[in-house]
Parts: structure tokens; C-alpha cells; sequence
């Protein structure tokens, strides 16, 4: 949890720092952007899979994080190049994203949580946020 919440708040800085520079500073700013969203989403994966294996999750939320876990990288990263062409208020997509995320992988790996989360509410909710903000993203990019 804490490389996730390192490798989040650099993100969140890089998407919203102005470009600096010309071309190859911002091709520069590119490559940070996508080596931070990977390097998150990978982390966010890994406690996912962790969470699946450790605690309780429902086979078919599972199956939905298996889509769900990379489109919503490829939103996260597209919603980062939409704020490098001052579309400020698309930060709110990978500052929702990883966190929806980390949530349902700590809800799946902490059973006290079971008892006044219930499985079906918590899954649905997770992944319906995950996919609604992804397409969302990924359709206000194009």
C-alpha cells in the first residue's frame, strides 16, 4: 500500500505540473507519466491478486477486474495527456481510478469489512465506478 501511495501522489504531480520546456522535456514528462501510471497499476494488480488469493472476492468480480484492471490504466493514462493539454478538470480520473481500486483491494483482503460491506454491494459499486470513469476517460480523449 505504501509504493501504491508513493508512486499515486508522483502521478498526480506530474499530471498536474505544467509542461516544461519544449519538446523533449515534454516528451520527457511523457515517459514519467507512463512509467508512474505502469509501475501503479501493476502495484494496484499485486494487491488485487493478493486480496483475491488472502481474503474474499467473488469469482466474477474477479473475472471483471481481469478487464477492468488495464482499461482502466489506459483511461488513467489517457486522462494524464488530456491534463498536459490543459484539460484540467481531467484529474479527476487517475486521482479516482487507483483509489476506487486500492479500496476494493483492501475491502477483499480485510474480513471485518465483510460483515458491513456486503460482497455483491461492494463489487458491484467498485467495478461499475471503475468501468463508468474509464469509458468516460477514454471517450472525453477522443
Amino acid at each position: 500500500m505504501a509504493i501504491a501511495a508513493v508512486l499515486y501522489v508522483l502521478m498526480l504531480i506530474n499530471a498536474i505540473s505544467p509542461p516544461s520546456g519544449g519538446g523533449e522535456a515534454r516528451i520527457g514528462d511523457a515517459y514519467a507519466a507512463f512509467f508512474l501510471t505502469v509501475g501503479l497499476w501493476i502495484v494496484l494488480t499485486v494487491m488485487l491478486f493478493v486480496g483475491g488469493i488472502m481474503g474474499a472476492m467473488p469469482r466474477w468480480a474477479a473475472w471483471l477486474a481481469v478487464l477492468l484492471v488495464p482499461l482502466s490504466g489506459v483511461a488513467a493514462f489517457a486522462a494524464i495527456d488530456m491534463c498536459s493539454r490543459n484539460m484540467k478538470g481531467a484529474i479527476i480520473f487517475p486521482a479516482a481510478l487507483p483509489l476506487i481500486i486500492a479500496f476494493y483491494a483492501y475491502w477483499a483482503r480485510s474480513p471485518q469489512l465483510h460483515d458491513t460491506m456486503p460482497a455483491k454491494r461492494v463489487s458491484m459499486f467498485a467495478w461499475g465506478a471503475v468501468f463508468f470513469l474509464s469509458v468516460i476517460a477514454l471517450v472525453s480523449a477522443a
